[in-house]
């Protein structure tokens, strides 16, 4: 299994705690927003574990529990799903660099990074605050939302603007966006499991629901739930 065990011969002492939850990766004041509300992530680590041991650990992990996630794993996750790898590009592959996907991260709230629900914003690599409310209360009215994601510690929703991507015809555009949805997904749960964190996709969602309790405008649709947490027993 690729747990703390491991993340500890690749990774330096300070950061394995800070990726595994057990404190901050700088100190407590850099989870302060900064100019324009941008609350700061720290740099994306590198040299975790390798891919194929990530390979072997991804699986849908349903049930999860917490602490919720720290900033630097918040950091991890965001940055594998849709950071910039080089100026301007992304860790996921878009139709004609459009890059119509957005990620919102949900939580409950950690020692070093506060309840609420943030947009990860990739040029600036930080979240910004688009409301108060953590999973329970933004996810627990909507209807037939399965409990184990209104449960779990921490919940990503991978978002689309298909009308970003260059084409004539509207099936290409939605095509697309699903499939560098997908992308962004598959990266951010084998980001997961490097961490020794349980996350699953969620199906059956009401995404109608899922954008209007984040306050989407009509452009810009929920495609998929991430639910993130630990697993019990580690």
């Amino acid at each position: 299994m690729v747990r703390a065990p491991l993340l500890k011969r690749v990774l330096p002492a300070a950061l394995v705690g800070a990726l595994l939850g057990g404190g901050p990766l700088v100190p407590q004041a850099t989870s302060a927003s900064g100019p324009g509300g941008l609350l700061a992530l720290p740099p994306p680590a590198t040299g975790t574990v390798p891919l194929d041991a990530a390979l072997r650990e991804r699986r849908t992990t349903r049930a999860l529990v917490g602490p919720a996630l720290s900033l630097a794993e918040a950091s991890q996750l965001a940055w594998s799903a849709q950071g910039e790898n080089r100026p301007g590009r992304r860790t996921v592959p878009s139709a004609h660099a459009s890059y119509p996907l957005g990620l919102y991260l949900v939580t409950e709230g950690s020692p070093t990074l506060g309840a609420g629900t943030y947009r990860y914003q990739p040029g600036a690599h930080g979240l910004r605050s688009s409301g108060p409310k953590g999973v329970a209360a933004l996810f627990g009215p909507i209807r037939a939302m399965q409990p184990w994601i209104v449960k779990a510690p921490a919940v990503f929703v991978v978002t689309g603007r298909p009308l970003k991507i260059s084409s004539r015809e509207p099936a290409p555009r939605m095509d697309y966006t699903f499939w560098e949805a997908g992308a962004a997904s598959q990266a951010l749960l084998l980001q997961a499991a490097a961490l020794g964190l349980g996350a699953g996709v969620a199906s059956g969602a009401d995404l109608a629901a899922v954008g209007a309790a984040l306050g989407l405008d009509p452009e810009e649709k929920a495609l998929i739930l991430l639910p993130v947490g630990r697993l019990k027993g580690k």
